[in-house]
């Protein structure tokens, strides 16, 4: 029988991180926007279903990852977040994108290039312009794969095509 894979380490995790800021300086990217998937999980060990309530995670080049998510799922989130303690939440009348661009803000993030990971939907983008429309906002793949950030989806969950 095969053995279970052990469980990564808070610090693998700040170690991966830390490649991404590098690569983040490399490129030019003040902050990289990701949504549940592949690379956030990769990232953060924190594995997330989607659903019309945005769940995302802000990466500056500097310091731990920015968590955006929905209130009600506040002690679900801590309980799986390995990296960082900036959880932002937002109440069912409020805006998630205004947390996200508030999380650029007070990282120092207020002018050049925002990465989105390939997978943000559109309407998580464009709430993030609108709320954040003085940055430039580009795909953060080419970041993200010079860091080695596996973008495959996890065992057991293939992409349609």
């Amino acid at each position: 029988m095969p053995q279970p894979t052990p469980a990564l380490t808070a610090e693998t995790y700040r170690a991966r991180i830390a490649k991404v800021q590098q690569a983040m300086k490399e490129f030019g990217l003040q902050a990289i926007v990701l949504e549940s998937g592949p690379a956030m999980q990769y990232l953060t060990g924190v594995r997330w279903g989607r659903s019309e309530r945005t769940f995302a995670v802000v990466i500056t080049q500097q310091g731990d990852p920015a968590y955006v998510l929905p209130a009600f799922e506040e002690m679900r989130a801590r309980e799986l977040i390995k990296v960082g303690d900036d959880i932002r939440v937002w109440q069912e009348d409020e805006s998630p994108f205004a947390r996200v661009a508030q999380a650029m803000k007070d990282r120092g993030v207020t002018a050049g290039r925002v990465g989105m990971e390939a997978t943000v939907r559109f309407f998580v983008f464009d709430g993030v312009r609108k709320q954040a429309p003085k940055m430039s906002y580009v795909s953060a793949q080419p970041a993200l794969k010079a860091a080695g950030v596996d973008l495959s989806p996890p065992a057991g969950r293939g992409r349609k095509q």
